[in-house]
């Protein structure tokens, strides 16, 4: 007789192989959808109205793979080649020139095609009487809806792990009594009347143990292990947005404006160092510059989509509706202009390096624990400022030079809640 179920050494590994798979896929989705909006989303939509460029959807099963990497690097050079396809592409969009993509490397572009392929869009009515001002391109970026990684992956992957363990109780059931069977038929086999590794080891504990004890000690494993997982969950997702980077209705890059161009946050965020809030630019601002410039030059004599939507809601008189992405919760609050002015803290302290982001995202968790520890961590500037002058004046009696923000009364609840 077989002494093990030769399924058991497979179960494990093939669970284990499962979850690598979906963690690629998701992984893969993930990437592509990154670089998509940060490369493609300008000029192409996936479904929808069509952009500058033409829908991508179903690419891959219009052109080979191979032929795809040579035009999204280069196309021009493709064209040039002869390429017919890619000459035909080419004159159907009104001989538009894409922009070369070198920079990226195969996989990363076959990450974009496999995102272009499984996201799932949102289609978005536009008013005919201002169309520019609302995003056609509107894709979900929620974990629950994006490609293989999705809610119900994750509650299909957990039907497996139950089917698979009832599998193996099953398995182990049956095996146990085959080898009752076969030991009440061959009762001197010692083979089949030695006890299992489980019921040698385990059994005899089981039966001695008091069965008021095991229940209590049972429900005290569940309870602290549902106890455990709950406190986790509650303490970095409840409320938590880490990561959050909503599709915006205009494509403004961060890193073009701030990093390349050197344009200062308060240019546009011109409250933030003497009000509660940093406000977000309007209309005019933006147009103060894109009056004059339009980026024709990247977009054939045309003038940049993305720019057109701005000029558009001027015209119009729209406001732009931006989607907030740093929210606290109404019981916490937060003063701009104590930390901008007063703290002279730098904005990429709690945003992170904006400048080289060309879609903002939420940088910090923002939860309580973080905005203590930097209270714990940060020195006040007494020195340089009227308003600490009798504190410096001590602290200089007493030798030190500097005062954190926790000794400033930087950890009172009511300085936050009140």
């Amino acid at each position: 007789m077989v002494k093990s179920n030769f399924l058991k050494p497979l179960i494990i590994p093939a669970f284990v192989g499962l979850l690598s798979f979906s963690s690629v896929c998701a992984q893969d989705t993930g990437a592509g959808e990154k670089l998509f909006t940060e490369n493609c989303a300008s000029c192409h939509v996936i479904e929808g109205t069509k952009s500058i460029g033409p829908n991508l959807r179903g690419v891959t099963k219009k052109h080979k793979e191979e032929w795809l990497l040579k035009w999204i690097k280069n196309s021009q050079a493709l064209i040039s080649s002869g390429d017919a396809t890619a000459v035909k592409l080419y004159e159907d969009n009104n001989k538009t020139v894409m922009s070369n993509f070198e920079s990226l490397s195969d996989g990363e572009i076959k990450s974009i095609l496999t995102y272009v392929e499984t996201a799932q869009v949102s289609t978005v009515k536009v008013n005919p009487e201002n169309p520019e001002i609302v995003n056609t391109n509107e894709l979900t970026t929620a974990a629950g809806n994006s490609g293989f990684y999705s809610n119900t992956t994750l509650l299909v992957l957990l039907a497996l792990v139950v089917v698979l363990i009832l599998i193996g109780i099953l398995l182990g059931r049956v095996k146990g009594m085959m080898r009752q069977m076969l030991a009440a038929r061959f009762p001197d086999n010692i083979e089949l009347n030695k006890p299992s590794w489980y019921e040698g080891k385990f059994l005899p504990w089981f039966k001695n143990l008091n069965p008021t004890i095991a229940t209590l000690v049972a429900v005290l494993l569940v309870a602290v292990v549902a106890g455990g997982a709950y406190f986790k969950y509650a303490n970095t997702e409840i409320g938590v947005q880490q990561g959050y980077a909503p599709t915006q209705p205009i494509a403004f890059d961060h890193k073009l404006h701030a990093g390349d161009y050197k344009i200062d946050c308060q240019y546009c965020h011109s409250t933030a160092s003497f009000s509660k809030q940093a406000s977000v630019p309007a209309v005019n601002t933006c147009m103060n510059c894109h009056k004059h410039i339009d980026a024709k030059d990247k977009y054939n004599g045309e003038v940049s989509p993305e720019i057109q939507k701005i000029r558009t809601a001027y015209e119009k008189n729209v406001p732009i509706k931006w989607i907030r992405i740093h929210n606290l919760p109404d019981l916490a609050y937060f003063n701009h202009a104590q930390h901008v002015t007063v703290g002279k803290v730098e904005c990429q302290a709690c945003h992170g390096p904006v400048e080289t982001m060309h879609k903002v995202e939420q940088f910090a968790s923002l939860q309580m624990g973080w905005c203590v520890n930097c209270h714990r961590q940060s020195d006040v500037d007494v020195a340089n400022n009227g308003y600490y002058e009798e504190l410096h004046k001590k602290l200089q009696g007493m030798g030190r030079k500097a005062i954190s923000v926790e000794k400033n009364g930087g950890l009172e609840c009511g300085k936050c809640h009140y």
